[in-house]
């Protein structure tokens, strides 16, 4: 008799412990990753123009290199969820502009959305990685 209830006192505290037990969280959803190389086209008032875009991720931050018909320029920026925003500054004709770009990662693995050229208007983009 004290077999069985030394037995069943030892379930019954295994079926406590189980239950008040905290429960394991699922891990937090890995946002997108966007290091690699890249093909980033631009459209503006003077058209189309492709450019070479290296990007590094290190979490939320973004760096690398884009280059185009102005040479090459170190970009930084960042990424939210599926947003994403970048800037660099070229020389265009013997001045300083900064480019930002402010899109979104799109269902198509694309990058998407506006280019602001300083204080010389806006235009779009699409990039895509290589």
């Amino acid at each position: 008799m004290k077999l069985l209830r030394t037995l069943v006192l030892a379930s019954l505290a295994l079926l406590v412990a189980a239950c008040s037990s905290t429960p394991v969280a699922p891990p937090a959803p890995k946002g997108p990753d966007l290091t690699g190389n890249w093909v980033i086209s631009v459209t503006s008032q003077m058209g189309v123009q492709d450019s070479e875009l290296v990007l590094q991720q290190t979490g939320k931050q973004l760096g690398g290199t884009i280059t185009g018909q102005a040479g090459s320029a170190p970009i930084t920026g960042t990424v939210e969820a599926n947003a994403v925003a970048f800037s660099f500054t070229i020389n265009a004709q013997g001045m300083e502009l900064k480019i930002d770009q402010i899109g979104a990662l799109q269902p198509d693995g694309t990058i998407a959305g506006k280019a602001v050229f300083g204080t010389f208007g806006e235009g779009t983009f699409v990039a895509r990685k290589k």
